[in-house]
């Protein structure tokens, strides 16, 4: 109240509003809620059905999910099985896939191959030309180092790695080991020719054995009958050592073609490879002949007496390959015992000058040698007899520097 003013107090009720209906409102309001409640509805029947619809999706991004990984099992189980190498790198040169069969067959060249750099490891290969063409390359052969260090053929294609939009995305090889193939393959070509080769010289050793044993027999007269200061004596002496000389060549030829049996017996390789050891000793002279034992297991089936001969010519051969040539003083031999699974491997090693590559598939054909007295032959029987005990005799660089000939001899 403001300086006798009187004033009314002014009522907030709709009702006190002339012309308010409250039944009007009444109704508006019921009619609103009625909207609201059935649009609430509706987003409840709308949130159902998503709900429902995202359970469904759920449900088949699970199956599919489920589908993926039993894909990925199964091609990873199917990689796993393939006997066939199977490596791809990405457009850096990364490896980016790695089967078993490619790891085991390149685990010489690097422990960890999945994210290893394929350049670096295998540089000039097939599939990095693939990166830089985007071709296909034609089969090829290639070389690596095997987990025992010793040199693996493989046999391989390379294609490149595309998107289904065709963009090149990287390489992919696919490679088989043949090592064992090839040298299979070789053994046999080589037996083919040693037979031809045998059957051959068997003949003729016999036809020009009988005319040698005439013409030694005539000079042994000359010689016997002139006195020694008469030229012609030495002339005959002469003779007598050719014939000689020839004889034991045809000799060399009859031990070779003659056949061969196995008279398999338990052995213990042990005894036998000293038994080598110490009956070349004696001509040794300066040169140091060990023998070093990583068998470690008991006796072997074997022909001991064939076995010995082959042993006795590789050692002989160690021994001469050290001595001859330019003089020295020292050199050494070593004859070693070892196992590859349950085969039997003896190695002979000499720090000599070596077999050149291009002579190691020559040095067991028949009357091939490198030493000026050679009959070329001993290399020859060894073979013989090695491959009819189903084993394999090669040759490669030893780690004293000279040749090391490898012996294996499978379980009897």
């Amino acid at each position: 109240m403001v300086a006798g003013i009187v004033t009314e107090p002014v009522s907030s009720s709709p009702a006190s509003h002339p012309g308010f209906d409250f039944e009007t409102a009444i109704r508006i309001f019921d009619e609103t809620t009625a909207v609201l409640a059935s649009q609430v509805r509706r987003l409840e029947e709308v949130l159902t059905a998503k709900q429902a619809e995202l359970v469904v999706a759920n449900q088949a991004l699970t199956d599919k999910v489920g589908e993926l990984d039993r894909l990925t099992a199964w091609l990873n189980l199917v990689m796993g099985s393939v006997a066939s190498g199977v490596i791809a790198i990405d457009l850096d040169a990364q490896i980016t896939t790695c089967n078993e069969a490619a790891c085991a067959a390149l685990a010489g060249e690097a422990t960890e191959l999945l994210s290893a750099d394929y350049r670096s490891l295998f540089p000039a290969t097939p599939l990095l030309r693939v990166l830089e063409h985007g071709g296909l390359e034609p089969a090829y052969e290639r070389f690596v180092r095997g987990p025992d260090g010793r040199r693996r053929i493989l046999r391989g294609r390379a294609s490149p790695l595309r998107s289904p939009q065709g963009t090149l995305l990287g390489a992919v090889e696919v490679f088989d080991d043949i090592t064992e193939t090839v040298r299979l393959r070789e053994r046999a070509e080589r037996a083919s020719r040693l037979k031809q080769l045998g059957e051959m010289a068997a003949g003729v050793a016999h036809e020009i054995r009988n005319p040698l044993n005439g013409i030694e027999g005539f000079a042994s007269l000359l010689a016997r009958d002139l006195p020694p200061e008469d030229k012609r004596h030495r002339y005959a002496t002469l003779v007598i050592d050719g014939v000689r000389d020839l004889n034991r060549t045809v000799s060399g030829l009859l031990e070779f073609t003659k056949p061969r049996r196995l008279e398999r017996k338990s052995t213990d390789p042990r005894a036998l490879a000293a038994g080598v050891v110490e009956l070349v000793a004696p001509e040794a002279g300066t040169v140091t002949i060990t023998l070093e034992d990583r068998w470690q297991t008991g006796e072997v089936l074997i022909d001991p007496s064939q076995i010995k001969q082959v042993l006795l010519n590789l050692v002989q051969n160690a021994l001469h390959a050290v001595t001859e040539g330019t003089p020295r003083q020292g050199g050494r031999v070593q004859v070693t015992l070892a196992r590859e699974g349950e085969s039997l491997v003896l190695l002979v090693d000499d720090d000599g000058p070596g077999v050149p590559a291009a002579e190691r598939q020559r040095i067991f054909t028949p009357f091939h040698t490198t030493r000026e007295n050679g009959t070329g032959l001993g290399l020859a029987v060894a073979h013989a007899i090695v491959s009819l005990h189903g084993g394999s005799v090669a040759v490669e660089d030893s780690d004293f520097g000279g040749a090391r000939f490898r012996l294996v001899l499978p379980p009897g």
